[in-house]
């Protein structure tokens, strides 16, 4: 069986146990921190999620929590979601428009897409 991934990381470090959490509520679906990876031309890194389920539905419905998550922030954050092929960056002002492209990214991540 082919577990599906994603990598999820808050611009605010401060978040990221309430984002764990908040993920792990999600049936079915397994949440652990790992080390961040620093970018081209970046010193250093902060802590992400990993997010692991069986099957792409799962991950489909732990990714749909995340404006939920965004819009219950005292203050702006940025979720940022790494698939093997895509990197996108949801905030409180185009949750509307980004949550799709993620959607697709996790469609054509599963077998026979």
């Amino acid at each position: 069986m082919n577990a599906y991934r994603l990598v999820v990381s808050v611009s605010d470090p401060s978040e990221l146990r309430s984002l764990r959490e908040h993920l792990r509520r999600v049936p079915e679906v397994d949440v652990s921190q790992i080390s961040g990876t620093p970018g081209d031309g970046e010193l250093g890194a902060w802590d992400a999620l990993q997010v692991v389920a069986a099957g792409g539905g799962v991950l489909a419905v732990a990714i749909r929590t995340l404006p939920a998550f965004i819009r219950s922030r005292r203050s702006d954050i940025t979720v940022t979601v790494k698939t093997a092929d895509r990197t996108v960056t949801i905030t409180g002002k185009n949750i509307d428009e980004a949550m799709p492209i993620v959607e697709k990214a996790l469609d054509a991540e599963r077998p026979g897409s």
